[in-house]
């Protein structure tokens, strides 16, 4: 038996045994054909929210339905969609980018075979309301996704109030696997849904370059499962994007150099002169980095440097640009630990960028040496933990939390 088979039964023999409420969601939406309902950051999310959901067949009659909250008017949305099979599964992915209306409103998917409950939409983020976000890392798992369910779960209990959830990479353990995409967004479901109810920001890890057979291949699962903001490139379009929302600009990078092959070095180049001229593009007070690699080693073999410590080969790419750039938060994963660094021109430094690793989101947990630059951790291995941001014009706050509810680290930065 292979093991995606082995997956597939383990989690048919979940849902038999009954524990299938683990990953609780809209029955009725899976029977109407409508699955996995999700909102996708916008170039523009303070005005507009991108609506995707995923179906195993052709919906005939498809529409994403608009209702204003001050008058009841519904507009109807004609979706676009992409079809492709991976996995020996055909699948056709549907988008529709959406205004939000003035006074808020909701949204719902129909079909000549069903429809989807209304989802509330809030209103337009007004630039001097203070920002919230979720940021996930390694929310990747083994035969079973119930620890990231629990962990996504909790957190948005804790923060209702979020604006967007950023997933930094390695969404899943394979990302050409039917079983661990579907598992992964079961468990973001429920009632309420948090994965329709609010923006989420994916970030390219190097595990959704794993083909099945565990090789390094192209991420096109993810890039046909995620409509993202434009970034001008033929090439890498879906890779890396931008967004800015409140007082907070968003950079979205893929560190997979290494797993793009003779494309990387094309990537690497392209990425940075896109980096240096989309950062100054932005007039909002706090930039943000999102990349799914860390820059610091942390006993990962280093294949350019031939080292396993220190800045790793991610971090010499980027580093001094983000020191020209004035990036003042990077968010990275892939380690599963929680460290915090702050550094500028390759030293500690506490006017430097601040560097936050994070995770991990799962079930997977890894002995992690420390680092020299290191000045907060978590205990070794990490539990599993997410970051609560919260951001306004002069104060950006950053809290790592357990899936317990334990606060394992606080940082704030002001200006």
């Amino acid at each position: 038996m292979t093991r995606r088979h082995f997956l597939q039964t383990a989690l048919q023999s979940i849902l038999t045994m009954g524990l299938g409420g683990l990953f609780s969601s809209r029955a009725a939406a899976a029977a109407d054909g409508i699955r996995h309902l999700r909102q996708i950051i916008t170039a523009q999310p303070s005005s507009t929210r991108m609506i995707q959901w995923d179906a195993s067949t052709l919906l005939r009659g498809a529409h994403v339905e608009l209702r204003s909250g001050r008058d009841g008017h519904i507009t109807a949305f004609v979706p676009s969609y992409t079809h492709f099979t991976i996995d020996d599964t055909e699948q056709f992915v549907y988008h529709a980018e959406i205004p939000l209306p003035a006074g808020g409103g909701a949204y719902r998917v129909t079909h000549t075979a069903g429809t989807s409950d209304w989802i509330p939409l809030s209103a337009p983020h007004a630039v001097r309301t203070p920002v919230h976000a979720l940021l996930f890392s390694d929310s990747q798992c083994g035969e079973d996704y119930s620890v990231w369910n629990s962990l996504y779960q909790a957190a948005w209990r804790r923060h209702s109030d979020a604006d967007f959830a950023a997933l930094v990479g390695d969404l899943t353990d394979n990302g050409e696997s039917t079983w661990h995409w579907d598992s992964f967004f079961t468990a973001m479901e429920g009632n309420p849904s948090p994965l329709a109810r609010a923006p989420h920001v994916p970030v390219l890890g190097n595990h959704e370059y794993y083909s099945l057979a565990w090789t390094d291949t192209l991420p096109l699962r993810y890039l046909r499962t995620f409509a993202l903001p434009e970034n001008g490139s033929t090439a890498f379009r879906g890779h890396y994007y931008s967004f800015d929302l409140g007082a907070v600009h968003v950079i979205v990078l893929d560190t997979q150099f290494l797993e793009c092959g003779a494309r990387g070095a094309a990537l690497n180049e392209e990425q940075l002169a896109w980096l240096k001229r989309d950062a100054v593009t932005s007039s909002a007070p706090w930039k943000i980095v999102l990349m799914h690699k860390d820059i610091l080693a942390y006993g990962e073999y280093q294949t350019v440097q031939e080292t396993q410590h220190g800045i790793s080969d991610v971090g010499r790419v980027f580093m001094d640009t983000f020191d020209a750039c004035g990036i003042d938060l990077v968010v990275t994963g892939h380690v599963h630990a929680y460290r915090r660094r702050q550094i500028r021109a390759g030293q500690t430094d506490t006017q430097g960028t601040l560097y936050l690793l994070g995770g991990p989101g799962g079930n997977e947990y890894f002995d992690v040496p420390p680092e020299s630059y290191d000045l907060a951790a978590s205990a070794n291995p990490a539990p599993s933990n997410y970051l609560f941001l919260e951001a306004d014009t002069h104060h950006l706050r950053i809290t790592c939390e357990a899936l317990d509810g334990t606060v394992i680290d606080t940082v704030e930065l002001q200006k």
